[in-house]
C-alpha cells in the first residue's frame, strides 16, 4: 500500500517537470513541443490508472481488515500523534463518536490491568528497537471487553533514531475465548479423571496402559509411571486373561460397543484384588478406533462380604445340622429315663429350651455381651446328656463385648458338639478342662480346652465346616490365633486373643 502511494507521488512530480519542461519549449519556439504534449498526455492517462489503483487497493485493503478483523495504526514518535484506520475505530467501538484518535484515549481504552505491560512494550520498541508481538485486552465504551493481538515495529532515520511505529492490530477475542472454554473444559476433565472414586485408565489397542488416575494406582499398588510401562494383560489374573481377551476381540471387532466383566488384578506385593472392570472403545471421526476407556471398581469388599455371607450360610447348615442329631439325642435320651410319657414331655421340653436360649445369645440377642463363664454354661446346658459334671472350669472372670460372646459361644458349640460325638464326653470315662487367664503381660486372654481319658481320637480325612469354623471364628473375628490338634490321646484347642477385642 505503502510502495503504491510513494510511486503515485515519483509520477506525478515527473509529470510537473515535464509540463514546466514544456513551457520553456513552447517560449522558446522548439517544434519538439507536440511530442512533448504527447508525452504529457500519455503520462496523465497513466497517472489517473494509478490513482484508480491506488483507490482499488484501499477498498480491498480495507475490506480484507474487516474481513479479518485487521487494524492497522501509525504513531509519529517526533510529533506524538497517532493515525489510525477505519477498522480500528470499528475494533475499539468508537468508530460513532471519535474523528481524531489520541495516544491518551487508546491507552483509556486498555484495560486497567494490562496497561503496564502495554506500557513496557510500547518503550521497549521505541528504546531498544524490540519487535512489538504482544496480546492485551480493551474495554469499548459500551462496555464489552476484548483482546487484541498487537504486532508492530519502529521505523528510524538514517542515524538510527526513532521516528514512527506501525503496527496491526488483530482482533482475536473468540480465539481467546474459545481456548478460555478448551482450558475449563480440559481442566473439568483432568480433575474429574484424578479424583474419580474409581480407576480408570486410557488403555491403547495393544493393551498398554496410557493415562492413569490416583485410584487406579492405589488399588493396582503402582504408581503412574509403573502402570504405563506395563499392558493389562501383565497384570491380569491368568485364569481370567482369556476371557477379557476374547471380549476386547468383539469390540474390536465391532461385534459389541463395550464390555462389562469381574476380574482378577495381580498387585507387586503378591495380593489378588477382584475388580469390576468396564470397558468401551473411542474412535475417530472416521469411525477408526483409537484407544480404550477403562473404569475399575474395587470389588475386594463385596467379595469379602459375599464370602462371609457363604459362611454364615455353611455355618447355618452345619449348626441345623448339628441341632437335628443334638434333639435326636435328647428324645432317645430322655425316652429311656423317663418313667412316664409326661415325664419324658418335660425332660425333652426343658433341654429344648436351653437350646433355644444358647441359640438366642448366639444369633445375637445378648446386646451387652456377658461373662466368659457363665457362656460357657449356657452352651453346656445343651449337653447335660454328655455329662456336665465331667466337665471342669478354671478362670478369672472377663467380660465378653457381644462380638465376642458370638465368637466364643460358636467356638463352645462345635468344641461340645464334637466331644459329645466323637470325643472324651462321648462314652462314660472322658472328661474335659477349661481353663482361661491372661497372659503375662496382661495384653492378651488364653484360653485352652483340654480333653482326657475319652476313646482314642481318629483325625478326619479331611476338614469339615466345623474346623475351619474352630481355626477362623477367634482369629478372624477378634484378631486372635487359634490352634486345633487332634492326638489320639484327646483334642486341644488353643485360642490366644488380644483383650481389647474381647471386652465388654
Amino acid at each position: 500500500m505503502q510502495n503504491t502511494e510513494s510511486h503515485t507521488r515519483s509520477e506525478f512530480f515527473v509529470v510537473q517537470q515535464q509540463l514546466s519542461d514544456l513551457r520553456q519549449a513552447i517560449a522558446d519556439g522548439r517544434s519538439e513541443s507536440l511530442t512533448m504534449i504527447d508525452m504529457l498526455l500519455r503520462d496523465s492517462q497513466r497517472r489517473v490508472a494509478a490513482e484508480r489503483d491506488l483507490a482499488d487497493a484501499r477498498t480491498w485493503m480495507e475490506l480484507a481488515q474487516e474481513a479479518g478483523g485487521v487494524a492497522t495504526y501509525r504513531m509519529d514518535l517526533i510529533s506524538n500523534s497517532l493515525w489510525w484506520s477505519n477498522s480500528v475505530f470499528r475494533l475499539y467501538g468508537v468508530g460513532d463518536i471519535l474523528k481524531e484518535p489520541t495516544v491518551d484515549l487508546w491507552l483509556s481504552l486498555v484495560h486497567p490491568d494490562d496497561r503496564d505491560a502495554v506500557g513496557r512494550a510500547a518503550r521497549a520498541a521505541i528504546e531498544h528497537g524490540a519487535p512489538i508481538d504482544h496480546q492485551f485486552r480493551i474495554i469499548t465504551p459500551s462496555g464489552e471487553i476484548r483482546w487484541i493481538h498487537d504486532r508492530g515495529r519502529v521505523d528510524v532515520d538514517s542515524h538510527g533514531r526513532p521516528m514512527s511505529l506501525h503496527g496491526v492490530n488483530v482482533d482475536v477475542t473468540a480465539v481467546r475465548r474459545a481456548q478460555e472454554a478448551l482450558a475449563k473444559s480440559e481442566e473439568r476433565f483432568r480433575s474429574t479423571f484424578e479424583h474419580a472414586n474409581v480407576g480408570v485408565a486410557h488403555v491403547s489397542l495393544g493393551g498398554r496402559f496410557m493415562r492413569v488416575n490416583n485410584c487406579l494406582c492405589r488399588l493396582l499398588g503402582r504408581d503412574e509411571a509403573s502402570l504405563t510401562a506395563l499392558t493389562f494383560q501383565d497384570l491380569t489374573h491368568p485364569d481370567d486373561l482369556e476371557t477379557d481377551l476374547d471380549l476386547v476381540r468383539q469390540v474390536l471387532a465391532g461385534e459389541r460397543d463395550s464390555y462389562t466383566m469381574e476380574k482378577r488384578y495381580l498387585r507387586p506385593d503378591g495380593e489378588t484384588v477382584w475388580a469390576d472392570l468396564s470397558v468401551s472403545l473411542l474412535r475417530d471421526s472416521a469411525g477408526a478406533p483409537l484407544n480404550f476407556v477403562s473404569v475399575v471398581t474395587d470389588s475386594r469388599e463385596r467379595k469379602m462380604a459375599q464370602e462371609q455371607l457363604q459362611l454364615v450360610l455353611a455355618e447355618a447348615n452345619h449348626r441345623v445340622k448339628n441341632l437335628l442329631t443334638i434333639v435326636s439325642a435328647i428324645v432317645t435320651s430322655s425316652a429311656r429315663s423317663a418313667n412316664s410319657v409326661e415325664d419324658l414331655d418335660r425332660a425333652i421340653s426343658l433341654r429344648l429350651q436351653g437350646i433355644a436360649a444358647s441359640h438366642d445369645l448366639l444369633m445375637g440377642k445378648s446386646h451387652t455381651g456377658g461373662d466368659l463363664a457363665q457362656l460357657i454354661r449356657r452352651q453346656l446346658e445343651i449337653f447335660t446328656d454328655c455329662a456336665i459334671e465331667r466337665v471342669s472350669l478354671v478362670g478369672p472372670p472377663v467380660k465378653l463385648s457381644p462380638q465376642a460372646v458370638h465368637a466364643f459361644g460358636m467356638v463352645l458349640h462345635e468344641l461340645a458338639t464334637n466331644a459329645c460325638k466323637y470325643g472324651a464326653l462321648s462314652d462314660e470315662a472322658g472328661h474335659v478342662e477349661i481353663r482361661w487367664s491372661h497372659d503375662a503381660a496382661g495384653d492378651a486372654l488364653v484360653f485352652t480346652w483340654q480333653e482326657m481319658g475319652g476313646p482314642p481320637v481318629r483325625a478326619p480325612r479331611s476338614r469339615g465346616f466345623g474346623t475351619i469354623a474352630l481355626r477362623r471364628m477367634l482369629a478372624g473375628a477378634l484378631g486372635g490365633t487359634a490352634i486345633h490338634e487332634l492326638p489320639p490321646a484327646g483334642a486341644r484347642f488353643e485360642a490366644i486373643v488380644p483383650m481389647a477385642n474381647i471386652g465388654g
